[in-house]
């Protein structure tokens, strides 16, 4: 079938990229379209902010956590259901997990998807230099199909039409508007990058993001060139017919790192997902099987969950008596004795693993992270490899006489520290199940695996 579909991509970080995907889904939505956002890369941030403006979940595409099937089928059964599809791509166009290497890239996503792409360039204080940098990332890789230009930070009208000249001069893509600087739409940072989309950065923002757009740029002319041919196929082929019974999944301001195609993934195999709050509930939902702690905003938080004792005591009790929780960065710092923020104030959390953290003020790990698991553990098979990334601020702080079982094998500790205690396991992993339950290399998806352990 053929729908549109574009790609946004900038020469590095900071030319824009956010701003124009939002503004330019605002725009199209506000036509009266189906809009379905995507984001190239492992971010959790810019997909909230999407699902805000579009409507509907807007889904991570991965070309190194997630396997060449399934990026396809995730997609497209998306892209299929939508009038016009957005990817807000990352970093640099060019930039992936190597410098001598696509992998991991915005435009290694381009090119195995096949969509076209559409380069978003700060214009600030640039003239004719913009068009050599266009045909660098135009001749760089030639299979990626660079569609048009969009000039952000522009100085003038003036300014415009100098770089539309230059561009006409030199180079083969059209201009398809130039966005000026404009201050009520700069969306505000923190220390892990933006604010979520749930806590109302974009108030008052959206109108005025659609007016930009619609007035700047020719939307007209992107929707003339994003036209694309995509198979119609489903996420999965068929369901599973097993019930593996109910996980808990932590999902409030302070948990909410979540990619949309695991909890599509877990349910395909016959779990049954229900969300709770560790924020605001006092009771873990009845009859689970599991519980799941994702990452995100503990410590901004972490006044409000050490308050909540009875959640905290309840997720206690659940492990000392050995029901399966896994826990990923945020779930990691929550399921510890204690979390110390930046201000230095300590904070009791659930006390399940012998460990403190504490809030630092530079990064302590980022990067893509592949993990071996040495046993099972609900979706993780004993010598499997899977893949995810970390990034975190906060430094764990072990006991030196702590009887856990590091639960990783080969994986460097300031990278991912695995950690289990009885059926309790800790990680700073944030883990894509798209690497792992479909093909890559030949190799099956292990459904009996979850099936075996979880029941």
């Amino acid at each position: 079938m053929q729908t549109k579909a574009f790609l946004i991509a900038g020469a590095g970080s900071g030319t824009g990229k956010t701003t124009v995907s939002l503004g330019l889904m605002a725009a199209f939505k506000r036509q009266g379209m189906r809009v379905q956002g995507f984001k190239a890369g492992p971010d959790y941030i810019d997909p909230s902010l999407h699902r805000v403006v579009t409507g509907r979940p807007s889904i991570n595409l991965d070309t190194w956590m997630m396997t060449p099937d399934f990026l396809l089928r995730s997609f497209e059964s998306r892209a299929a259901k939508a009038d016009i599809s957005i990817i807000e791509g990352v970093m640099g166009l060019h930039d992936g997990r190597a410098p001598d290497s696509p992998e991991g890239s915005t435009a290694e996503l381009a090119v195995t998807l096949g969509v076209p792409v559409i380069l978003v360039i700060n214009a600030k204080s640039m003239a004719r230099t913009a068009a050599a940098i266009i045909n660098g990332l135009i001749d760089f890789d030639k299979r990626v199909n660079i569609i048009g230009v969009i000039f952000n930070n522009i100085g003038s009208p003036n300014h415009l039409e100098i770089l539309k000249k230059s561009i006409s001069t030199y180079c083969s893509v059209p201009v398809l508007g130039g966005i000026p600087v404009v201050k009520d739409i700069k969306l505000p940072s923190r220390h892990l990058g933006l604010f979520m989309g749930e806590e109302g950065v974009l108030e008052n923002r959206i109108d005025r993001l659609a007016d930009t757009i619609s007035e700047h740029i020719d939307l007209e002319k992107i929707l003339t060139a994003a036209n694309m041919d995509i198979e119609d196929k489903p996420l999965f082929d068929t369901p599973s017919e097993i019930s593996k019974g109910r996980i808990a999944v932590a999902r409030d301001n302070a948990f909410c790192f979540y990619y949309d195609d695991n909890f599509e993934i877990l349910r395909n195999l016959g779990y049954d997902i229900v969300f709770f709050s560790p924020l605001r509930d006092t009771s873990l939902p009845e009859n689970i099987k599991a519980i799941y702690l994702g990452g995100g905003y503990p410590e901004l938080y972490a006044d409000s969950l050490a308050r909540n004792t009875d959640m905290r005591s309840a997720i206690k009790v659940e492990s000392e008596k050995g029901t399966f929780i896994y826990a990923e960065c945020g779930g990691l710092m929550y399921l510890g004795r204690t979390l110390t923020d930046i201000n230095g104030t300590k904070h009791d959390m659930c006390g399940c693993m012998p460990y403190d953290t504490l809030m630092q003020g530079r990064l302590q790990s980022l990067g893509y992270t592949e993990i071996t698991p040495m046993d099972n553990f609900l979706f993780l098979k004993k010598g499997k490899k899977q893949r995810g990334h970390c990034f975190h601020y906060s430094e764990l702080i072990m006991d030196d006489n702590a009887e856990v079982d590091s639960f990783y094998d080969g994986t460097p500790v300031d990278k991912a520290k695995g950690f289990r205690l009885r059926n309790t396991l800790v990680s700073y992993v944030h883990l894509h199940l798209g690497s792992y339950f479909f093909k890559r290399g030949g190799e099956t998806k292990p459904h009996i695996i979850l099936i075996n352990i979880l029941l």
